[in-house]
């Protein structure tokens, strides 16, 4: 007897362990597929599209059953949103994009500004690039979607404040490279010296990357989505998400430093020094460096 749902999930899963078996799964999954697209009734998402959306965003020492924890109606809507189903996004207008008022009513913004906040979430969470999916898909059901939209839309109220404050990140501030207490004397002076080059060299190297690489980069250190959440993104296993990130990671230090050699005169130790600075402090300060580009 075909099995759709199951095969849908398993594929999707890629192998990962506790799975039960294939007919146990499937009823399992009819379940699961029926409990939420009755909350959405009017909202059409084909059941293998949807069990492989939920496939992605299920941790890969989860078992099957941990999927009747979830929000499952939520989640249905935010794979149909994704996915561009027209019910579904007039669904979210009247029902989930309301919640932006709520969510940044203490902040008293302008009506204006209050418009500006709504557009740039409809935009971040509805539309897809050929590089950047709709953000909704990343949503992973562990609590209501009214709070993953509140809380996306206080981030960007915040942000948009923040900007018409002038508040633009220094490039000096967000660099790793600077002298701390207890740093000896070279790595100090390493630190002051080559700050510039350094701010110079990282820049140029953000923008040598695909446009995927510095997508995956934004989303993973500036919006702290999970490996999970990435890999339900993109539609790709968590496996495959965790390369691409520490792929483009890997990309952009290794221009940094092809750069950096390019430019610096230095003896062979003192660029080792250098490219081992670089190396040491990137991964920390990752997320900072990346806002004062990509903001």
């Amino acid at each position: 007897m075909p099995q759709p749902l199951a095969h849908a999930f398993i594929t999707a899963r890629e192998g990962a362990s506790s799975i039960e078996p294939p007919a146990a799964l499937e009823e399992r999954l009819s379940r699961v597929w029926e409990a939420a697209r009755a909350a959405w009734p009017g909202v059409t998402l084909e059941g293998p599209r949807f069990v492989a959306h939920l496939a992605r965003h299920l941790a890969s020492d989860s078992s099957s059953e941990a999927l009747e924890q979830l929000h499952l109606g939520d989640l249905y809507l935010a794979c149909a949103c994704a996915h561009g189903v027209p019910a579904a996004l007039a669904a979210f207008e009247a029902r989930l994009l309301p919640e932006v008022a709520v969510a940044v009513a203490r902040l008293k913004l302008s009506p204006a500004a209050l418009d500006d906040v709504r557009q740039q979430l409809r935009q971040r969470m509805l539309v897809s690039t050929a590089d950047a999916p709709a953000r909704l898909a990343a949503y992973p059901g562990t609590g209501p979607l009214s709070g993953w939209v509140r809380a996306a839309a206080l981030w960007l109220a915040l942000d948009l404040q923040r900007r018409g404050a002038g508040e633009a990140h220094a490039d000096d501030a967000a660099l790793p490279f600077l002298v701390e207490p207890g740093d000896d004397p070279e790595l100090a002076y390493l630190k002051t010296t080559y700050r510039a080059e350094f701010n110079a060299a990282f820049a140029q190297a953000l923008t040598a990357l695909a446009p995927r690489q510095r997508n995956v980069l934004r989303l993973k250190y500036l919006d702290g989505l999970s490996i999970d959440q990435l890999g339900a993104l993109y539609g790709v296993h968590r496996a495959t998400a965790a390369r691409w990130a520490l792929a483009a990671q890997e990309a952009l230090l290794e221009e940094t430093r092809r750069l950096l050699t390019e430019r610096l005169r230095l003896t062979h130790s003192q660029l080792d020094s250098v490219l081992r600075l670089i190396s040491s402090q990137i991964d920390v300060n990752l997320s900072r460096l990346l806002r004062s580009r990509l903001d």
